[in-house]
């Protein structure tokens, strides 16, 4: 019976999935997968995780321009934007389809729970099936992720058996009441799906869309350094490292390869020399408007990628306007992240005064919902800078930071002490995991685990966010309220 419902159900389920080419629709107007390659296809997912006014509240993003944040014409962006405790978002959550986080993980998360009851009934080979499995399970786990780290307070080990948490959700049925489990069930749940998956993920996936073991030891240690569970997250790292760099088939993306050739293209095109086109000179902006579309590029497909994942839309996170303290972060003369991806998109007069639009080439991708290779390169050197070991924690941002800076301006960045290191590595998060959830993720964490509270300054005036702010958990849609017995957690 459960089987019937399940196929008599998933053309709606899947209306909004990449799952169209691999049903077979009946005269009766029934889905049927038979093939294991059926349930193979419904693991990639074109629709991404949307996010938008997280990039808002950990100050990553601002206005174009700042009289509709001032008068809230979009209040969850608003409320984000100036910290505003007395604001209640509960009665705006009602967005649907892919501006709903709540519904797309749920939808992702019904798509896993049909392949994970029913592939090994499929007709197929016993390894896809075995492959199918692995992946249903680690992206289950992922959506989860998002979903606790959303909607639900942060971990904390002291509190999470008792602090109210989300809907879990292992079977497809259509009948189930569902019950709200807590923090610390979710985390559970995602621990054991990630631990069952691992062994039978494969080293290299069919494209980047679909998870491998590199992505699943990423996961993995994301979900312990989240759980501050350190020497855990430190092994899955470097796990994640040896198994991207070895079978996996992944490498961090060296900016300086595509540079150069830009460069070179200048040269011989223009008689430009370097000096030219550096920061500061006058052919700088020509320079990046000419060669952006030609060099300044980043395929899905980019070795560096674990698994590539849109935001709320493909072409995600543009056209963000960019806030000035981020764009502090970067040293313009040598960083490669801002040539690539901020350069010199000028400003709206009617954007936050110095602001800047982002701008990166039709052919750059920016993975906003995916796991990076470089993410486990500072998951690792978190993890050491926690232990004590300043070495080892600098010796990881650097590798990583000889990708990102103009070789010939590049030195190592160097710690006084562990304090320092986890200074440096949480800054660098800001810089290489810019618009993506990691912001608004770390934000989380770290102001519930070092009790911080955080100062903005707008406009002259100063907003504080305090670390327990209720504002750092997203109340439930709308809709779920309706529809379940939740309690809400935020407002």
């Amino acid at each position: 019976m459960k089987r019937n419902i399940i196929i008599g159900c998933i053309a709606a389920v899947f209306s909004l999935s990449a799952c169209d080419n691999y049903l077979d629709i009946v005269p009766k107007g029934e889905s049927v997968l038979n093939q294991t390659s059926d349930y193979l296809g419904l693991i990639e997912d074109i629709y991404g995780y949307p996010i938008q006014s997280e990039w808002y509240l950990c100050g990553e993003a601002t206005s174009y321009n700042m009289e509709l944040l001032e008068n809230y014409s979009s209040p969850l962006h608003s409320t984000a934007f100036y910290w505003d405790e007395d604001f209640d978002r509960a009665p705006y959550m009602t967005a649907t389809g892919n501006g709903d986080m709540y519904t797309v993980c749920y939808r992702k998360i019904s798509n896993y729970n049909i392949i994970i009851q029913n592939i090994n009934k499929s007709e197929g080979s016993d390894d896809d099936k075995r492959y199918g499995m692995a992946q249903a399970k680690i992206m289950r786990a992922y959506a989860y992720f998002y979903l606790i780290n959303t909607f639900a307070k942060p971990y904390n080990p002291e509190t999470a058996a008792q602090d109210r948490g989300i809907i879990l959700r292992e079977d497809f049925d259509m009948e189930a009441v569902g019950v709200q489990s807590t923090v610390a069930d979710a985390y559970a749940l995602i621990q054991r799906d990630i631990e069952e998956a691992l062994p039978d993920l494969p080293h290299v996936a069919m494209n980047t869309f679909r998870p491998d073991k590199s992505f699943g030891y990423a996961l993995k240690a994301k979900v312990h350094l989240f759980k501050r569970e350190f020497d855990e997250a430190l092994q899955a790292s470097l796990d994640c490292i040896k198994e991207a760099e070895g079978e996996g088939r992944h490498k961090l993306w060296n900016m300086n390869t595509e540079y150069q050739a830009a460069v070179n293209y200048a040269a011989q095109t223009f008689q430009w020399p370097e000096t030219m086109i550096e920061y500061g000179m006058p052919m700088y902006s020509m320079f990046r408007t000419l060669v952006q579309a030609m060099y300044f590029t980043h395929p899905y497909e980019d070795p560096e990628n674990l698994l590539s994942q849109n935001g709320m839309t493909q072409f995600d996170p543009a056209p963000s306007m960019v806030r000035k303290p981020v764009m502090d972060l970067y040293t313009p003369m040598n960083d490669l992240r801002y040539t690539f991806n901020l350069g010199t998109a000028p400003t709206r007069p009617t954007a936050e005064p110095g602001s800047i639009m982002l701008s990166f080439g039709a052919f750059y991708h920016w993975n906003p919902a995916g796991i990076k290779l470089s993410e486990a390169y500072l998951m690792a050197a978190e993890c050491y800078a926690r232990k004590g070991d300043k070495g080892n924690a600098m010796k990881y941002v650097n590798d990583m930071r000889k990708n990102r800076i103009i070789t010939k301006y590049y030195t190592d960045l160097t710690a006084t002490d562990a304090d320092d290191a986890m200074r440096i590595v949480r800054e660098e998060r800001k810089r290489e995991l810019l618009f993506t959830s990691n912001s608004f993720f770390d934000m989380r964490r770290f102001c519930t685990e070092f009790n911080e509270t955080l100062t903005r300054e707008v406009d002259g005036k100063t907003y504080t966010l305090k670390p327990d702010s209720h504002l750092l958990t997203f109340p439930f849609p709308v809709s779920a309220m309706q529809n379940s017995n939740l309690i809400q957690n935020s407002k």
